[in-house]
């Protein structure tokens, strides 16, 4: 039986000294920025190890319900933060008070600037970003009306439109240059309000004058409703004309 215990041991040798032999494992390193990731925003460092860490959540304590909701930026330079304390009657069927407070972080996990009136609109994020993080759109909302502000990453205003009884939703080009925002007033048909943040030029357009009514815009300044150009803004960056276009 030994013989056999022993017969066994050095086969298993054997076969341990014949396997190849694997490198180190490297060690994982995350992408440099900021990024999403579950209920946290998380910044890395440029050797790509955990430098800052935001929690996100939602909690409610009897009438009051408090949240900490953001996002990253496309390029991962920047992130928001939006944090919220609503307090509601006894049956919760009425808001009574609301605080927030809007913070811009930067790529080194700094503040960049606060805003105590953004809120979200009825769709969407209260706030976007260009793709290079150089301009931030964000809702703004004052008592019973809404407004919409275009700023620099530094904070610096670029546009304010508004007031706006009602605000649907925001969106901004990838390139930065123009913006949109959907509103409404009760009672009759939203409007489309595009903008070019380089000319302050805007186009307003009835939801109810496009096809289903939607309507985009690219970074060429050309409004599409479906698979028809309906306006286009001029691309000179010294003019604030606009030209309607009916480019079929």
């Amino acid at each position: 039986m030994n013989g056999l215990i022993l017969a066994a041991a050095l086969a298993l040798t054997a076969s341990a000294a014949d396997a190849p032999v694997l490198p180190d494992m490297a060690v994982g390193h995350s992408t440099p920025g900021w990024s999403k990731q579950g209920r946290s925003l998380v910044l890395y460092d440029a050797e790509g190890a955990l430098a800052f860490e935001i929690g996100l959540l939602r909690e409610e304590n009897g009438a009051v319900t408090r949240e900490v909701l953001g996002d990253a930026s496309p390029d991962g330079k920047a992130a928001w933060t939006l944090e919220r304390t609503l307090t509601w009657n006894p049956s919760r069927g009425k808001l009574l008070e609301s605080r927030r407070l809007l913070k811009i972080h930067g790529s080194q996990g700094q503040t960049l600037w606060r805003d105590e009136s953004a809120d979200w609109p009825e769709k969407g994020d209260p706030v976007v970003f260009s793709n290079d993080s150089k301009v931030v759109l964000i809702a703004r909302h004052f008592g019973e009306s809404w407004s919409v502000e275009a700023r620099d990453w530094a904070g610096g205003t670029k546009l304010m439109a508004g007031p706006f009884p009602r605000l649907v939703s925001i969106a901004l080009t990838p390139g930065g240059r123009y913006a949109v925002a959907r509103w409404g007033v009760p009672d009759k048909s939203d409007t489309h309000s595009f903008f070019d943040l380089w000319t302050k030029a805007r186009k307003d357009i009835e939801t109810s004058d496009l096809t289903l009514g939607l309507a985009r815009i690219g970074d060429d300044g050309v409004v599409w409703s479906g698979r028809r150009s309906v306006f286009a803004f001029s691309t000179a960056a010294s003019t604030s004309t606009a030209t309607d276009g009916a480019r079929k």
